[in-house]
């Protein structure tokens, strides 16, 4: 397991949020939150254990970035012991969040409302730049394309997308996203934003928006490119 110790967390933030907040990152095992007895205004500080050590290197991106009406201080947890090697928890065919690039999951933040700071945004490129995506996440992407090759696409076309919840939920929702978006113009765009590292951080607010508008009803034909400013966020 891995751990953050995060503060400067507003008194009025509740441990619900924090947790809905962080969860982007990956698989949560336990949250402990107290007040900063060193802080005079009364802010939290807690301690986040991931079930996976690739959560908490993406929670370390999101230092500086707002949760409420304070830039949360994301930092590692020094007394957390060294990750021991787990087994794979998603043998039932679910997708990990920890499994997908850092700047997918940064688009996902964002296409819910959170303001990401400009470096997070740009740290998770330069991180999926460098690491590129796990080894999983390229067997998703290759195993919707070959369903994709020999499903009628008549079908696809007539079904109505619908997200309920998180779009890390499942496997099966992100398949659809892929199915829906594919089937126009910008499906492309969409699938190389997954499969390349080449992107730049304007890409992550491209996809944000296009997340955000499939949440409301409509299908990436719909959707605009926006020319977006980094730093812009994305309003649901």
């Amino acid at each position: 397991m891995s751990s953050i110790i995060v503060t400067n967390i507003a008194p009025t933030i509740t441990e619900q949020q924090i947790s809905e907040f962080f969860s982007f990152c990956g698989k949560i095992s336990t949250i402990s939150l107290d007040h900063n007895t060193a802080a005079a205004d009364k802010s939290l500080v807690a301690k986040i254990t991931f079930a996976k050590k690739e959560a908490a290197e993406t929670a370390l991106l999101l230092h500086d970035t707002k949760l409420g009406p304070t830039s949360v201080v994301v930092e590692a947890d020094p007394t957390a012991p060294a990750p021991a090697a787990t087994a794979d928890d998603a043998a039932d065919g679910e997708l990990r969040q920890e499994d997908k690039p850092r700047s997918a999951i940064m688009a996902e933040i964002l296409s819910y409302g959170y303001a990401l700071s400009d470096k997070a945004t740009q740290k998770s490129v330069e991180f999926d730049q460098k690491n590129g995506v796990s080894t999983k996440f390229h067997s998703f992407l290759k195993d919707v394309d070959d369903k994709l090759k020999v499903r009628e696409r008549a079908s696809a076309t007539d079904e109505k997308y619908n997200v309920t919840g998180h779009l890390h939920d499942t496997k099966s929702t992100l398949s659809r996203y892929f199915e829906k978006a594919l089937d126009n113009s910008t499906g492309s765009k969409i699938r190389a934003f997954y499969a390349d590292s080449s992107k730049h951080a304007n890409d992550v607010h491209k996809e944000a928006r296009r997340l955000a508008d499939m949440r409301t009803g409509k299908s990436p034909a719909d959707t605009p490119e926006p020319e977006l400013a980094s730093s812009a966020p994305v309003s649901v």
